[in-house]
């Protein structure tokens, strides 16, 4: 049992509510905001008044969610859908009839949820009474309990006014009331903050991801010791990274309608990302990281700065786990992290900066290591080494190069010059030029060897090689010019005798006189002399032939007369000055130390090309020839192929 609808002589509606045959709708476009449509909806309730067919969603949604500015803002997407700009919250209003407001009772609210007891409900009602012997005055009238039912429109309408404003449950009420179901029930929940979204960063390129796959050999096989890709290029303008805005949550709503504000999502600060070689760029599709230079990628994980440059930078390290072993196409490389045992880096212009346990291959340029060399082997022929910490255990093989150490222990060491500014303890050096400032149980060999100090390590002595160049390498050669020298000599006799005998011959000395006075205008023939004249040239041309052959062969054997004589200068000239750079001095003896001067071989490969262990052979050998120079344990030593002195103090 329910009141009538109300009529439109009741009070006058407000301007953004429409009322007809549909139902009751609110227009939008007149609506100033939720908190409008709350204060009517208090208004109404307290007279008694109840929504009848209510869109319980609906009419939430005007309650809380339009909040100013956003009726308008949906307002104009009905209107540009070609909608109607009004929503349908109930099919009309009615009063509550006073009778039915004691069925509705109190609310059990705690924290975020609501409950409710349902029971049976009943309600008075007056009778006529049935029964014999009804007073004689009139009809009498009884009062009984009539069975009834609760309202869903009616409920919300009472909720509403005991504090309970949103997050009904409508599923579980109507099912509690059409099923006349009893006891307590959660009717309500507060409805919690949606969750927001932090700022993020979307990764564009392909650069930004190494390709791990197993290299491939070129026979097709898999190199499981290799990354296909482990560096990726850059190019310049490429877009690397997007950032994703921040998206705030959806404020929640306690069960007597208060706001319940989300947790404020974190930003990023996107332009702290760019890092040199990139710069944040905006456009209409959002805020981007572009890379200004061809190069390749470097995040700084301390940072979280994202550059482009033209070296590489690797930060992780090099492991069989990390990059498996690398062949680096860039111009420079470096390396922040371990490169462990068994991995290989070749490239150009490498720099380490942690602890290098691998093998390092350079094609030139310089090899730096911030840090130590142990067990490993840097190969750079033709480059430059520097090695700031200590190498130990490590090879190290310049030829063509120099190699700069501060400390070496139990080394190889090969380059065309060598330095060890500290200390260099049972290593095995090659080198043209030799510098070290102390030297403990090494074996050296060179062509100029300069010692600060010796010192005794073990009961292992010291042993330089002084190395000459080989007796008779260029001997050889001087001995065949000197030879063919003799030869030419040898000719030019017999071309002076042939010379003679065709000068020799009737009328030739004759015509050579007069052609000689005539050329120089001495004297000047008439018609007469000048007809005999050329008779007698024409007799003895075939003589003059010979003679200018002959001539012309003098003149190519002078040429190489000259050519030979240029050879055996520059050789002797060579000679001296490959003896003048030879030169072995030790300033300070306070350990065994040997030296002694050894000949090379004219037909034996050069030593800087040997293998490791047959280096090692070469640098202990003592070959015949060897000429001992010095043997003792103090004062100290200087020797050079033109004049020497030794002194042992």
């Amino acid at each position: 049992m329910v009141a009538d609808a109300l009529s439109d002589g009741d009070d006058p509606l407000p301007d953004f509510i429409v009322r007809d045959e549909g139902g009751l709708w609110v227009e939008l476009s007149r609506l100033g905001g939720s908190a409008e449509f709350r204060a009517w909806v208090d208004q109404t309730f307290i007279r008694g008044v109840c929504f009848r067919g209510l869109d319980y969603a609906a009419f939430q949604h005007l309650a809380f969610d339009c909040e100013a500015g956003r009726a308008d803002d949906e307002a104009r997407a009905c209107v540009a859908a070609g909608r109607p700009s009004r929503v349908r919250f109930s099919s009309g209003m009615s009063h509550v009839l006073p009778v039915r407001i004691p069925l509705y009772r109190g609310l059990k609210i705690s924290g975020a949820r609501a409950e409710y007891l349902f029971e049976p409900v009943s309600i008075e009602c007056t009778v006529p009474r049935t029964a014999e012997g009804g007073g004689a005055g009139g009809q009498e009238f009884d009062t009984v309990a009539q069975k009834t039912r609760l309202d869903f429109d009616e409920f919300v309408a009472q909720a509403w006014l005991k504090g309970l404003r949103c997050g009904i449950d409508e599923a579980v009420v109507r099912d509690a009331i059409g099923n006349e179901r009893t006891g307590r029930i959660v009717i309500a929940h507060a409805v919690p903050p949606g969750a927001g979204r932090d700022a993020g960063v979307e990764e564009l390129s392909s650069g930004l991801h190494r390709d791990d796959a197993p290299g491939l050999l070129p026979d097709g096989r898999v190199d499981l010791a290799r990354f296909r890709n482990r560096f990726p290029q850059i190019r310049a303008g490429e877009k690397l990274l997007r950032k994703l805005p921040l998206v705030l949550g959806a404020p929640g709503r306690e069960l007597d309608g208060r706001a319940v504000a989300p947790a404020l999502p974190k930003d990023i600060d996107f332009a702290a990302l760019a890092g040199t070689g990139t710069r944040v760029e905006n456009d209409a599709e959002g805020e981007f990281l572009v890379a200004t230079i061809d190069g390749f990628l470097d995040i700084d994980e301390a940072s979280s700065k994202v550059s482009v440059t033209e070296k590489i930078v690797n930060r992780a390290g090099v492991s069989l786990r990390t990059t498996g072993d690398l062949v680096l196409m860039g111009d420079d490389y470096e390396e922040h992290g371990e490169i462990q045992e068994g991995r290989v880096v070749e490239g150009l212009n490498v720099t380490t900066f942690a602890d290098v346990f691998g093998k390092i291959v350079s094609r030139g340029g310089t090899v730096v290591l911030k840090k130590n060399v142990s067990g490993g082997a840097i190969v750079n022929p033709g480059g430059q080494v520097a090695v700031e910490g200590r190498a130990s255990g490590a090879t190290i093989l310049a030829p063509d190069g120099e190699v700069t150490l501060q400390y070496a222990e139990n080394s190889l060491i090969v380059g065309r010059r060598v330095v060890v500014r500290e200390r260099a303890i049972g290593c095995d050096i090659l080198a043209d030029e030799l510098d070290i400032a102390l030297v403990e149980a090494s074996v050296l060999a060179g062509r100029t060897v300069a010692v600060a100090q010796v010192r005794p390590h073990g009961p292992a002595e010291t042993v330089v090689s002084v190395l000459l160049p080989p007796e008779d390498s260029q001997g050889e050669l001087v001995r065949a010019a000197h030879a063919q020298l003799a030869e030419l000599q040898a000719v030019d006799e017999q071309a002076r005798q042939i010379m003679e005998a065709l000068r020799a011959r009737p009328g030739v000395g004759n015509y050579l006189t007069v052609a000689a006075r005539v050329q120089r205008q001495e004297i000047v023939l008439n018609a007469e002399q000048q007809a005999a004249f050329h008779k007698l040239r024409d007799s003895v041309m075939p003589v003059l032939k010979a003679m200018a052959q002959v001539s012309e062969q003098g003149k190519a054997r002078a040429a190489h007369r000259e050519k030979l004589l240029a050879a055996i200068a520059g050789v002797e000239a060579a000679r001296q000055a490959a003896v003048a750079s030879i030169h072995c001095s030790v300033a300070d003896i306070g350990g065994e130390l040997i030296v002694h001067a050894r000949h090379l071989a004219a037909d034996a490969k050069p030593p800087q090309g040997l293998a490791p262990g047959e280096l090692r052979a070469f640098l202990r050998a003592t070959p015949g020839g060897t000429r001992p120079l010095f043997a003792g344990s103090g004062g100290s030593f200087d020797w050079s192929p033109a004049g020497s002195s030794g002194e042992q103090g």
